[in-house]
């Protein structure tokens, strides 16, 4: 499958019905979503491995990772109504591509602890007082979970030392391999403009032995 084919078939998946404030429910656009996927595919991180998605939301990086060849995709997702649109968005898949293997899961990311091969994620950026530096609690978990983890995270300077830090304290190196820059349909009324545009490092980090 060719990136646009796979950015035009996540295009068509189910979005965010009432995004909640307090989990910080942003979507991966699309596009961004394949490219990513491609990224760790083309790095031999996706073919034939076992791949979390951490805060999955409706499933879009856990059931295109499925599309280009996991083996197998846990996605975790807190939100119940997020779950279920994914779960719609599975059986969508599925009507379309073969052996797909996703189990969707209705938990607490530190609840989880299936150990995997790899980790592509979109966690919550922390913009709100109610996420603040809950990217960091999706991090940790990832650590404990897998040698490799493909990440998206807010933009700062000083996020960057931190997060690079955080990933050398638990014993991996992190990269920054693009900066991408995300269109958030604004949500509240104290934001002015219709779609803020937000700057989104997308990090890997790999186990150091």
């Amino acid at each position: 499958m060719k990136k646009k084919e796979l950015e035009i078939f996540l295009s068509t998946l189910k979005d965010f019905e009432s995004p909640k404030e307090n989990l910080e429910q942003w979507s991966t656009p699309p596009d961004i979503a394949a490219e990513i996927l491609f990224i760790a595919y083309s790095a031999g991180d996706i073919n034939d491995r076992i791949i979390a998605d951490l805060g999955a939301g409706t499933g879009i990086l856990g059931i295109g990772a499925a599309i280009l060849g996991a083996k197998k995709v846990f996605c975790v997702e807190i939100d119940p109504n997020a779950y279920c649109i994914a779960l719609e968005n599975l059986e969508k898949a599925k009507r379309i591509f073969d052996n797909i293997d996703i189990v969707f899961l209705n938990m607490d990311v530190r609840n989880f602890s299936k150990r995997v091969d790899v980790v592509i994620m979109n966690p919550p950026f922390g913009l709100e007082k109610s996420t603040r530096h809950a990217d960091v609690i999706f991090l940790r978990k990832a650590f404990e979970i897998a040698d490799k983890i493909y990440s998206l995270h807010h933009f700062s300077n000083k996020s960057r030392r931190y997060l690079i830090n955080l990933a050398r304290n638990n014993g991996f190196k992190g990269s920054i391999l693009r900066t991408f820059h995300i269109p958030l349909k604004a949500r509240k009324e104290k934001h002015r403009k219709e779609r803020l545009i937000i700057p989104v490092d997308f990090y890997v980090f790999e186990k150091e032995y």
